[in-house]
């Protein structure tokens, strides 16, 4: 009757349309008869028995031919009135069994979606084709199992069922948004394509949007996504309409960014779009948008997932319009806190772009500085943009009241947000130096059989440059990088970062002094990204974070210090090592995005090796029973990975029971299921049984059971 679509709210407006029509039909009540009470009935309505009733057959007029006719429309309209309600009985009653049904969907769609993190490869894959035809009638919940298959492009590929499960969710997304229908012209077909890939980012959590990259670049690299989808992607960010949304604008640019981590030159052909687009007007009212043309903009370089190296591009000098117009956004002090995110992946760009990211940021950093602590000092816009217009998004006041107050929190928070990033970015910069230098000499060796001479000066340089490494060890130059990580970032004479380690300890130490909630968060990041740069730093104010972790009132400074330490255990691991009980604590915050955090931190760290285990796992399986549905299956994950590596669970089960077993505000039930969860990766179950046979217990019927489970045990094993 309406064809095969499943969705609720249509079939819901149905039901509403035949109810409203049905309430039209049904006659009104009469009063008195509803109940079908008769206690107060008129006496004249009651007749004599013996009398004889004055309408009897024998006195009743008769009817002329007109009043016929009407009589007979009338029991026409009757029984027509009388077959429209039967009809619209029986559809109401479909309607509510066609309800029924797509509830049934819906509640089967919350099983399905957890059958795609199911370890059987075929399950997986069946769950993706159910949210596939459930899309194709139209069924609501599709949407949310579609997103959640966005995850399983992670699944690893060095098995045929891996490999099966990638390429099967290729096609699901293909058939669902990369193939127009084929009465569509190719332009048609580029649009259609092209909006499709836009909405996929409506709404997404960075989550979804890493796993979607994933799946982007992977499809590009295979070539499913054509040049033409491409312009099209490129005239939705580069159109100067402003009637176009925000948010097709900002996807058109984060797809791009995406499809240029496979192939570098879907944007270095577009470098003068995004400058006059992204880091141009559009930019300075969008800032989101500026964040993502930064992040297209440092995929010009090829990483390791690029196709090829054709697009490869050489560092830019620190003059060029590119790093001028990155350098201006990170000098914008603006109220909105969407500069932060723009200002990272500015500062990102640079380091990937510049010859020199070092000389560019020290610059930057100066030119901050003096704005936050000397305000009467008027920076020139030609020196934060390298022409005569101004190139910044935005730019604090400079009028003479301004100019004599002393500096915001708003502006010395961006400045230490800079900072931190800064320093952190350096450390990377450092060691891709390292690993270019043993690149370089390795190849310096290769070619020391072959005797070329020099054509011209520029080659007569590489060569001595050449020598120059050939004569330095990998060690000697390994050293040096070490030293100037250690001793020089933050503790050199002519370092610009070793002015700020004492102001963000300041800050952070006094708290009540500087009590401005966005300039605490600032300092303590600030603080651990340079913990993250020398030892020393590292343990002198290690006791600091610690208490800023246990004791600050702000979740997100509490999750800030809780991936510092995680980064710190990674660099200096024989300084966290000891304190990993402080990073236990947290999975009984009362926050949950901090014991979300903390439980994805540890993860990573034991999963890798980088912490010892030290009777605290009882801690991560009280987090299998979380109310919070996320962190439970975090939870599930870790243990289910930590099983694979030699009887970890096994090894640990009975501190994990001592722990769980002592905690008073565990339930009985949710410890039995905790213990039934973990006892499902014990393999060595003869020992245990016959180990628990042994112990005294003075009730017969538990020797008893735990004998026959004994004897159960070496017969199924016999």
């Amino acid at each position: 009757m309406h064809g095969g679509q499943l969705s609720q709210k249509e079939w819901m407006a149905r039901l509403d349309a035949v109810d409203v029509e049905l309430n039209e039909l049904r006659p009104p009540e009469t009063p008195g008869f509803e109940g079908g009470e008769a206690s107060h009935v008129d006496s004249e309505l009651l007749d004599d028995a013996t009398q004889m009733p004055d309408d009897s057959p024998s006195k009743a007029p008769r009817m002329t031919d007109e009043e016929k006719a009407a009589a007979v429309k009338k029991a026409a309209e009757q029984a027509a009135t009388s077959e429209l309600l039967t009809r619209l009985q029986l559809t109401r009653k479909y309607y509510i069994e066609a309800i029924r049904f797509i509830e049934v969907l819906h509640s089967g769609s919350k099983v399905v979606s957890q059958l795609l993190s199911s370890r059987n490869k075929s399950e997986a894959i069946e769950a993706m084709d159910f949210f596939v035809m459930l899309d194709a009638y139209k069924v609501e919940t599709s949407r949310s199992g579609i997103r959640r298959m966005l995850r399983l492009i992670w699944t690893k590929g060095n098995s045929d069922e891996g490999k099966g499960v990638q390429t099967h969710l290729i096609d699901c997304y293909k058939g669902l948004f990369f193939e127009a229908p084929d009465s569509f012209s190719p332009n048609d077909a580029a649009n259609y394509i092209a909006r499709n890939m836009i909405s996929l980012t409506f709404g997404s959590t960075p989550a979804e949007l890493t796993c979607l990259e994933q799946l982007l670049s992977t499809m590009m690299r295979a070539g499913h996504i054509s040049d033409a989808v491409i312009a099209k992607l490129w005239q939705v960010y580069g159109v100067q309409k402003k009637e176009i949304s925000k948010t097709q604008r900002r996807g058109a640019i984060i797809v791009l960014g995406m499809l240029a981590l496979a192939d570098p030159e879907v944007v270095v052909k577009e470098i003068e779009t995004m400058l006059r687009i992204g880091l141009g007007n559009l930019g300075k009212s969008d800032l989101v948008l500026a964040k993502y043309t930064c992040v297209a903009l440092r995929r010009m370089i090829p990483g390791r997932q690029a196709r090829s190296k054709e697009a490869e591009i050489s560092k830019l000098v620190n003059s060029h319009p590119v790093l001028t117009k990155l350098a201006a956004i990170v000098e914008v002090v603006s109220a909105n806190k969407e500069w932060y995110g723009v200002s990272e992946q500015a500062i990102s760009a640079i380091y990937a772009l510049s010859k020199h990211p070092d000389v560019l940021c020290s610059d930057i950093l100066k030119r901050k500085a003096k704005f936050v602590f000397q305000p009467q000092i008027q920076r020139s816009p030609s020196r934060a943009s390298g022409d005569g217009d101004d190139q910044r998004l935005g730019t604090a006041s400079t009028d003479n009241k301004e100019s004599s107050e002393r500096p915001t929190s708003a502006a010395l928070s961006q400045l230490l947000f800079v900072v931190g990033h800064i320093a952190i970015k350096q450390i990377v910069h450092l060691e891709l130096c390292e690993l270019d230098f043993k690149r370089r000499k390795v190849e310096q060796e290769k070619s020391k059989a072959i005797t070329t001479v020099p054509q011209d000066s520029t080659e007569a340089s590489e060569k001595d440059e050449l020598d120059l490494i050939g004569g330095t060890t990998e060690d000697d130059f390994t050293d040096a990088m070490s030293h100037i990580r250690e001793r020089e970032l933050l503790y050199g004479e002519n370092s610009l970062l070793s002015n700020f380690g004492p102001l963000v300890t300041e800050i952070c130490a006094n708290n009540n002094k500087y009590s401005d909630r966005s300039l605490q968060a600032a300092a303590t990041l600030c603080m651990a990204k340079l913990m993250c740069v020398s030892a020393e730093y590292c343990e002198k104010n290690l006791p600091l974070l610690i208490t800023i972790m246990e004791r600050s009132e702000d979740p997100i400074v509490r999750s800030n210090a809780v991936i510092a330490l995680g980064d710190m255990a990674v660099c200096f691991n024989h300084l966290i090592d000891e304190n990993t009980d402080f990073l236990y604590r947290r999975l009984n915050d009362n926050d949950a995005s901090v014991k979300r955090t903390c439980l994805m931190t540890l993860t990573f760290l034991i999963l890798a090796g980088q912490v010892k285990v030290k009777g605290q796992l009882g801690e991560m399986a009280k987090c299998l029973e979380d109310d919070d549905k996320r962190i439970a299956d975090l939870a599930r994950m870790f243990f289910t990975e930590l099983a694979s590596k030699d009887n970890a669970v096994y090894n640990h089960f009975v501190d994990m029971f001592s722990l769980l077993s002592a905690e008073r505000n565990l339930e009985e039930a949710s410890l039995r299921r905790i213990i039934k969860f973990l006892v499902g990766f014990v393999e060595k179950w003869n020992d245990v049984a016959y180990a628990l046979s042994l112990l005294p217990h003075k009730n017969e019927d538990i020797t008893k059971t735990l004998n026959a489970g004994f004897n159960k045990v070496i017969s199924a094993n016999a």
